[in-house]
Formats: structure tokens, sequence, C-alpha cells
């Protein structure tokens, strides 16, 4: 199991979420996985006072990625890590 708990992961640890957060999403593909999908889906905007999304940009709003459902994905990952660790060794056929 991993050593994080209180929610600081090191550049080694958010590695390996970043591998859950990627895996994921190539699981959810099917193997047809592109990475200009989720690039797109992560681009940061800002929203305005209701929650919307207007093409603005003021510096001053909340920031979040286009699509909302990519930090619960995000999210998955650090719990997926914290709860398995490292994933399994890669076992290669000869």
């Amino acid at each position: 199991m991993t050593k994080f708990k209180d929610g600081n992961l090191t550049t080694e640890e958010a590695f390996w979420v970043m591998w859950y957060f990627l895996k994921e999403h190539y699981d959810l593909s099917e193997g047809a996985f592109d990475i200009s999908d989720i690039l797109s889906a992560s681009e940061p905007v800002e929203f305005n006072e209701l929650g919307h999304m207007d093409g603005n940009e003021t510096g001053n709003r909340r920031k979040a990625p286009i699509d909302n459902g990519m930090i619960s994905f995000w999210n998955k990952a650090i719990e997926k890590f914290k709860s398995e660790g490292i994933p399994p060794v890669k076992k290669f056929k000869k």
C-alpha cells in the first residue's frame, strides 16, 4: 500500500495517480485512447457566478476544467492509488 494519507502527494505518487487516471480513460474507450480528448475536456476555463462557462476571462473567477467530470476521474484515481498503491508489475510475453 501507499504511505499517502493526508492529501499531499509526492511527485512519484502523483505519477501513479496519473497512471490510474489515464488507465481509466483507456479502459472506458475500449482501447481507443486519444489523449486529445482528455486534454480538451481538461482545458481550464472560468465559470461565472452562476457556475456557467461564458467564455469570458476576468482572472478573478473560479477556474475548472471544461468538463467538471474530469475532477471526478482524478479523485477516483487518487482513491484507487490510496487503496491499491502502485499498479501491479506488467508481465511481458516472450
